[in-house]
């Protein structure tokens, strides 16, 4: 929903293809909304119809989300479609889109620093993969996103339960759990080339293994050859959200994860130094370098809450604090509030006073039931 404000700071002019109940219409920012049926087969014909119709009058073309990224993948053939619509410049590498056990393939493929790894197959018994991965370790459903479908195994009981709870086993992948912190990464790239990276240590998350909600924003250039090899090797040609595990022991970044669409994080990047609407110039120009960090006008750390979702945790949550934090305006927190776009704050505490009420119509109902 901060995509198109990105775009506009470019220049660019920006058109929306979505279901009325996106929120991505809820900017102010973008030039056009073209109606999008909530169907996904009708949702694909339509797409290919403005494609085959109009591809030619856009330079670009962004796939918003995970499910449209999966679709995509499964139903095109045709090499110059894929091309136009996915972000990739390597078709061959088409496994990654979507697909936890085709990231973990691709880092073997092209000896990408991961942590250790082994993909699910109906044969292993659980005390043999307990056995190559050693606890603790990570399980991934192939499929998952947002923190669903992932689970930590610190024994065999959590081993077994787990499997037992996932219907769909298909390419589970097991990650080994890396002592350390998360690092949340907003990348863009153009044809395998890096222009633009944040770096941030995770802060505050929504869910156990869910959403981060705030993160703390600082510049680390010894990443930046570790970025180039992913992007050239893969031939990422977009924008992507990169996760690391920041090993404290041996002070090493393994690569955790890699997801090829745009998220909220991008625009804040006008406040780190990180600034995506200045490499989106760079790429309309021709440019493919690096943007480069200005440290006279940027602190060496910035702090960065998203309002939505962390005020969505402050209420799951209970957090007294945190939910200070934003009233009382520590740390200057209410810049991060999107006031540069009315339509979308509007929506936005619209959106957080609905979510109050049903937590707390929720937690009513449970306490009538237990009473009967």
């Amino acid at each position: 929903m901060e995509l198109p404000a990105v775009f506009k700071q470019a220049g660019c002019t920006t058109d929306i293809y979505c279901a009325k109940d996106s929120w991505i219409l809820q900017s102010s920012f973008y030039d056009k909304w073209i109606e999008a049926s909530s169907n996904e087969a009708t949702f694909l014909s339509g797409l290919y119809d403005i494609v085959g119709k109009h591809g030619n009058e856009y330079d670009w073309i962004i796939p918003g989300d995970d499910i449209i990224l999966r679709l995509l993948n499964d139903t095109i053939t045709d090499e110059k479609l894929f091309y136009k619509l996915l972000p990739l410049t390597k078709i061959e590498n088409r496994e990654l889109l979507g697909s936890k056990a085709g990231f973990s393939n691709l880092c073997d493929k092209y000896d990408i620093k991961t942590p250790r790894f082994l993909i699910y197959d109906a044969g292993q018994s659980p005390e043999s993969i307990a056995k190559y991965m050693g606890f603790p370790f990570m399980m991934k459903t192939d499929r998952s996103e947002a923190g669903t479908g992932v689970f930590k195994c610190d024994n065999l009981h959590d081993l077994i339960d787990n499997l037992k709870n996932v219907e769909n086993k298909h390419n589970v992948v097991f990650q080994q759990f890396i002592e350390g912190y998360d690092i949340n990464m907003e990348v863009l790239y153009k044809e395998g080339e890096l222009i633009v990276y944040s770096y941030a240590k995770l802060l505050k998350i929504l869910g156990k293994f869910g959403l981060s909600t705030q993160r703390l924003f600082s510049q680390n250039t010894e990443i930046i050859p570790e970025l180039r090899k992913i992007g050239r090797s893969i031939g990422l040609n977009g924008f992507a959200s990169i996760a690391f595990m920041y090993n404290e022991l041996d002070k090493k970044h393994y690569l955790i994860e890699i997801d090829v669409r745009p998220n909220s994080w991008i625009y804040y990047g006008r406040f780190t130094g990180n600034d995506f609407s200045e490499g989106i110039k760079k790429i309309s120009k021709g440019d493919l370098t690096l943007v480069n960090f200005d440290s006279n006008k940027y602190p060496s750390e910035v702090k960065v809450s998203l309002y939505k979702k962390d005020m969505m945790r402050v209420i799951v949550t209970k957090d007294v604090k945190g939910f200070l934090y934003w009233m009382l305006n520590k740390e200057d927190c209410r810049k991060y509030i999107p006031t540069y776009d009315k339509k979308l704050l509007k929506s936005t505490n619209k959106y957080l006073g609905w979510f109050f009420k049903e937590l707390v119509k929720e937690k009513v109902q449970k306490l009538a039931g237990s009473k009967k």
